[in-house]
């Protein structure tokens, strides 16, 4: 990564954080999806290497402002975030038509899964009693915050794409 790159990523990186602390009285259905579209314009703008790096300290910093409050959800969050950037920046890449809709479809199909599952199947063995709502967070409002984050990032992308060129 040069440093072009690196400083692009820095500010995707605040811009995520913004979101995640300015907005986290708005919970999930705000933060959601700008953390996302955040996500998926890092892999647009950048490369998957950027979205991964900001999907994975994301969470971290969440964990460390008490955002997230319990820490074995860091890594599942950290997981389904690389797993969202990395099947988005795969389905991408075949550049066939509607590219960019089905690579955010089915990237949220990705974390959504991988999320669900590991909320119901890992996260017991280091929480005996997964509390409802935690597992009611990290299912079906997953789907929907990683598809509307995708959809905005994929509007706003080509509309700004030129103008951050110059940063």
């Amino acid at each position: 990564m040069n440093t072009k790159n690196l400083v692009r990523t820095s500010l995707l990186l605040a811009l995520a954080l913004v979101f995640q602390i300015g907005f986290r009285e708005f919970a999930q259905p705000l933060v959601g999806p700008l953390v996302n579209m955040t996500l998926i314009l890092s892999v647009l703008m950048i490369g998957p290497t950027s979205g991964v790096i900001i999907g994975s300290l994301t969470p971290i910093i969440a964990f460390i402002m008490g955002i997230i409050g319990l820490a074995p959800l860091i890594p599942i969050i950290v997981i389904g975030n690389i797993l969202f950037v990395l099947s988005f920046y795969i389905i991408n890449k075949m550049r066939i038509k509607y590219t960019n809709w089905i690579a955010v479809i089915i990237a949220a199909l990705v974390k959504f899964t991988a999320l669900a599952i590991a909320v119901r199947m890992i996260l017991p063995l280091f929480i005996p009693k997964v509390p409802p709502a935690i597992i009611a967070t990290f299912t079906f409002p997953q789907l929907y915050t990683a598809i509307i984050g995708g959809i905005l990032a994929i509007i706003i992308y080509p509309r700004g794409s030129k103008k951050t060129q110059k940063i």
